[in-house]
């Protein structure tokens, strides 16, 4: 009829057309009666239904001026035209025009999946830390205070030396020199940070072309006391990984490896084994290392608070009335001006 949409005329043709194809029901008595169910319905109640689901009523009676402002809704036009499709094929095909095949159908088309949930971060737990700077050096490092679950952990100096050439050797060539090292006799854990040198393996290279892993290896064999028959060092620690992030135009290599340990009192087996972190950054001719190190047994209880401290490492601005550069401290004191 004229004043109706395209898609609007499509459904009414496909319902006179299954008015004629469908064949008339039997008349239906007693309770299915009372229900609302008559003779010579053109399409069974479910069919309508489902209909009146995608395409109400009153939008097939609207008026032309009314029609034309919804065929502006895209979203109307497209649930519009399903309906009339699935109209057609009922008509087409009276066998697949069950009430259960329909209705499954106009749900296909009316239900949209819902988006899957956004994945969560994992919230990682922050332990308190106390931060040591030292100026004469130029450095500051921190260290946690309590493990991931309270646990208070008692730390306490082992050796603090102001200058390189004062520090205590790490192997016989004295290349490497623990600074500044905290103890804490349960484990034990130390929290330990050296200076040395430039290894063999990195002296020969330029800087900008070492990579993190090799860093990390030459460190570690460097402070090695074992050697081969050659007198060539050999260091026990894998390295698990290396990654490099350079910070304020200084370059930290951070790492994770796995040594042998020494049986002690909390493990008395005769292979034990120490997990640590470290991070390694460059100032001069001198590397700048801080390790973190438990036996493996506890190593769940603080590898985040350790991370937090690693994560904490810096090589700060020198002081030109206090620094001393590692090799070349000088023979006088610095000049208070």
């Amino acid at each position: 009829p004229p004043g109706l949409s395209q898609t609007a005329a499509m459904t009414t043709m496909a319902l006179s057309m299954h008015a004629r194809v469908a064949p008339a029901r039997p008349t239906i008595t007693g309770a299915a009666a009372r229900k609302g169910s008559t003779v010579g319905n053109t399409a069974p109640a479910r069919l309508r239904a489902a209909i009146r689901a995608v395409a109400p009523a009153d939008d097939l009676g609207n008026s032309a001026s009314q029609l034309a402002t919804d065929a502006r809704v895209s979203t109307r036009r497209v649930a519009l035209t399903n309906a009339a499709a699935v109209l057609v094929a009922a008509v087409t095909l009276p066998a697949c025009a069950d009430e259960e095949v329909v209705v499954a159908v106009v749900e296909a088309v009316a239900t949209t999946p819902a988006p899957p949930p956004a994945p969560q971060r994992e919230v990682k737990t922050l332990v308190p830390l106390t931060t040591v700077q030292q100026p004469t050096m130029a450095y500051e490092f921190s260290y946690p205070t309590t493990t991931k679950t309270g646990e208070p952990i008692r730390w306490a100096p082992s050796r603090v030396r102001e200058r390189y050439s004062k520090a205590e050797p790490m192997s016989p060539d004295a290349r490497q020199r623990i600074v500044y090292e905290f103890i804490a006799f349960k484990g034990p854990m130390t929290c330990t940070v050296t200076v040395g040198p430039a290894p063999p393996k990195l002296a020969n290279k330029d800087p900008t072309q070492w990579q993190p892993k090799q860093v990390a290896e030459a460190v570690l064999t460097d402070r090695a006391t074992g050697r081969i028959a050659t007198g060539q060092k050999v260091s026990l620690a894998e390295v698990e990984y290396a990654r490099e992030e350079v910070i304020d135009g200084t370059t930290y290599v951070y790492y994770e490896y796995i040594s042998q340990g020494s049986p002690n009192l909390a493990e008395r087996e005769s292979t034990t084994f120490r997990h640590s972190l470290g991070v390694t950054a460059r100032r001069g001719n001198f590397l700048y290392t801080y390790t973190v190190s438990a036996p493996e047994t506890l190593w769940d209880s603080n590898q985040g608070g350790f991370e937090q401290g690693i994560d904490a490492f810096r090589l700060t601005e020198p002081n030109k009335k206090k620094f001393r550069e590692p090799g070349n401290e000088g023979l006088f004191p610095p000049l208070p001006f």
